[in-house]
């Protein structure tokens, strides 16, 4: 696909991806939200190198931290409905793009 068909589907289509866009980055913000609280709660429970890996990869490894240690439920929810937005969004855009393309 070239900037050009792009460009083009994004202007002819701009009612239904905006809202998409804003889905998408609502999404982003809890999974970033989430992997943020998940690095506290490491670091308040004094789990050093979670936290501290937390702090270097985001997300990648805040989900496995609140999946395997309970006291980290606000995140693993936070970080769950994010990446469900998320894949809400892309596949919303994904049967867009299919429907008018």
């Amino acid at each position: 696909m070239t900037e050009k068909a792009f460009v083009e589907f994004y202007l002819s289509q701009q009612l239904f991806l905006m809202p998409l866009i804003i889905l998408f980055s609502a999404g982003l913000t809890m999974l970033l939200f989430g992997s943020m609280v998940a690095a506290l709660t490491a670091l308040g429970n004094r789990n050093w190198l979670w936290g501290i890996a937390i702090l270097l990869s985001g997300w990648v490894a805040g989900l496995p931290y609140s999946l395997l240690h309970k006291h980290a439920d606000y995140a693993k929810s936070l970080m769950l409905k994010g990446i469900a937005v998320i894949g809400v969004s892309l596949v919303a855009a994904c049967v867009l793009w299919l429907l008018v393309w």
